[in-house]
């Protein structure tokens, strides 16, 4: 009976998300992808732009509850906390880099679409 009422209020949830055009899920894989690149700009003393900290403002300015943003937040340190020990021979490489621009252009890309920006 909890285990339902559990599912009945995640669903409520994601439903009022949706309703706005915004879906903690997908904001949590975009979150990870900028934490993933941030991280790797650390690891490698690389001079790349910090795009999630700009995403985590446009989160606060969207309306998304504190809550949900100092989730995310948290669990973007932990990934930058993996990306800190691995080793740099094997995460600094221009192929890594390449990588991760391409899933953050998707990210930002994919952000843009859900607030309604199109470019």
């Amino acid at each position: 009976m909890c285990l339902l009422a559990v599912a009945s209020c995640e669903q409520e949830t994601s439903e009022r998300h949706s309703s706005a055009g915004i879906n903690e899920t997908q904001i949590r894989l975009i979150a990870n992808d900028l934490a993933v690149e941030k991280g790797m700009n650390l690891l490698c003393e690389a001079n790349g732009e910090d795009n999630l900290s700009t995403f985590m403002e446009e989160l606060r300015h969207s309306g998304i509850s504190k809550e949900v943003r100092e989730s995310i937040a948290a669990d973007s340190v932990v990934m930058m906390n993996k990306i800190s020990t691995e080793e740099p021979e094997y995460i600094c490489t221009p192929e890594m880099f390449e990588s991760s621009a391409i899933r953050v252009a998707e990210a930002r890309k994919k952000w843009d679409e859900m607030r309604g920006i199109t470019q």
